[in-house]
């Protein structure tokens, strides 16, 4: 099972957002652990997934956080309307078609 996990400021509105994308990822039967992490702890937990999101207003952060996963590891920045929306099913199928390491 892989794991994505997805960072903005606080981890607040990430993880309201990973538990419906986990649902949505759930009900279709893909195989992923969605979690979610404010910027402070990213560094120290970030070892432990395989995928990341980035949330749109911390996109100018995506530098430092390329530099803590190292190169090879998928990064990229969720879409701003469906994160503000806190469209799960759509930031799912955003990173399955951006990351499809996922479903390997």
């Amino acid at each position: 099972m892989k794991k994505l996990l997805i960072c903005c400021l606080f981890g607040n509105t990430a993880n309201s957002l990973a538990k419906k994308m986990q649902h949505a990822a759930d009900a279709r039967g893909i195989k992923v652990l969605v979690s979610a992490v404010g910027l402070d702890n990213f560094a120290s937990v970030a070892p432990a997934f395989d995928a990341f999101l980035v949330a749109p207003h911390v996109q100018y952060k995506l530098d430092e956080l390329v530099k803590e996963i190292g190169e090879g590891l998928p990064i990229t920045v969720i879409e701003s309307y469906p994160y503000a929306s806190l469209d799960g099913e759509k930031v799912l199928m955003f990173a399955l078609e951006h990351m499809p390491e996922l479903t390997q």
